[in-house]
């Protein structure tokens, strides 16, 4: 391909590595079939395998790949058709047709995409902005198979943000669990610069003592002893008071639980956190315990004790009693309004392959 054409892919590609995925995974492979398809594979490996539970956190982090590679190629005059399916790992393509339309509410969100970040600090007691809200709920666009609504009663945002963070205080007392969360971390900067996968400890928004302790935290001995006298329950009151105080939790659920809903749903999460963003607005992923919940449920939970197990199944019942009867929550996130955060996530920058 000629050298103009090739630098569009490169940046529709771009966009697509910009997207969300857990504790930045980064769970994806990209491949260039000339003369117009791009090829979206899947790579679960590199997701949290305890959590990735029908690889449906791989397939949030390609669905929001996808929406942003879309928007991205819009705004470089393509039509993109967007086509989900094939052998595994192959879960999507995207063929790139003639100029067609690029409304304004899509060209505002392919310019929020480099400013979409999770901000992981205490958000601003405020109520949402109703202009903001509507805006949210407008992002949704027309998806078949999944919603999303607003939880913004603070009575209700207090008993839900107490339930998701029962994460947090079984990984603190889960050998398993407690393994996989610290071995995402790392403390180099220069490692966030070069886009490695993981968490960097800036971006978790932690207090220089709690920074230290965690130095700590990462040996199990460690965390054993604490969890034995309550430490895990203290973390967990305390994030909840921190998640509760945004202006509301975002829940997106699905008809049906497959990798193209799954998709569809990163798709969706993407659209709203892009709108968010160009709003001036922070937004947080807060959905462990559904996953965790949803790994107890299917069976696969011979890594966790009995009492962990009932822990999940209790919070995730406190959860669902909130939801009024609608389908089973799949993915939230806490959002409002915040300081900008202290550190954001890099990403390894998009490799042009015709090969898998």
């Amino acid at each position: 391909m000629d050298a103009v054409y090739e630098e569009k892919i490169r940046k529709i590609l771009a966009a697509a590595v910009a997207a969300p995925s857990g504790d930045n995974s980064q769970p994806w492979h990209f491949a260039f079939r000339a003369p117009d398809l791009i090829e979206f594979y899947a790579m679960p490996e590199k997701d949290n395998a305890l959590l990735n539970i029908d690889e449906s956190g791989t397939g949030i982090a390609l669905g929001a790949a996808i929406q942003n590679a879309e928007l991205e190629a819009k705004a470089l005059g393509f039509t993109p058709e967007v086509r989900f399916g094939g052998r595994a790992p192959l879960v999507a393509t995207l063929a790139l047709r003639e100029r067609g339309h690029f409304s304004e509410s899509e060209q505002i969100l392919e310019r929020a995409i480099p400013f979409r970040h999770t901000n992981r600090k205490a958000y601003k007691s405020a109520p949402l902005a109703s202009e903001d809200r509507q805006a949210l709920l407008g992002a949704v666009g027309e998806t078949d198979g999944v919603s999303f609504a607003l939880l913004e009663d603070k009575e209700s945002m207090a008993l839900v943000a107490r339930a998701l963070t029962t994460m947090e205080e079984v990984a603190l007392q889960n050998k398993s669990l407690h393994k996989l969360f610290f071995e995402s971390i790392f403390w180099s900067k220069k490692q966030n610069a070069a886009g490695e996968p993981g968490l960097y400890i800036k971006t978790l928004e932690l207090p220089p003592p709690a920074q230290l302790l965690f130095k700590v935290l990462r040996y199990w001995p460690v965390a054993n002893v604490l969890a034995k006298i309550g430490f895990p329950k203290v973390v967990a009151a305390t994030n909840a008071k921190q998640n509760a105080s945004a202006s509301a939790f975002g829940i997106i659920t699905i008809g049906q639980f497959d990798r193209t809903h799954y998709m569809e749903a990163g798709r969706l999460l993407e659209r709203v956190w892009l709108t968010a963003a160009a709003r001036d607005m922070s937004l947080q992923i807060v959905t462990g315990l559904l996953f965790l919940a949803r790994t107890v449920a299917r069976g696969n939970s011979s890594s966790f004790s009995a009492d962990e197990r009932a822990l999940v199944k209790s919070a995730y019942a406190r959860i669902q009693e909130q939801m009024n009867g609608s389908n089973e929550p799949f993915l939230m996130f806490r959002i409002g309004y915040a300081e900008a955060p202290s550190a954001v996530s890099f990403r390894k920058p998009p490799v042009v392959t015709g090969t898998r």
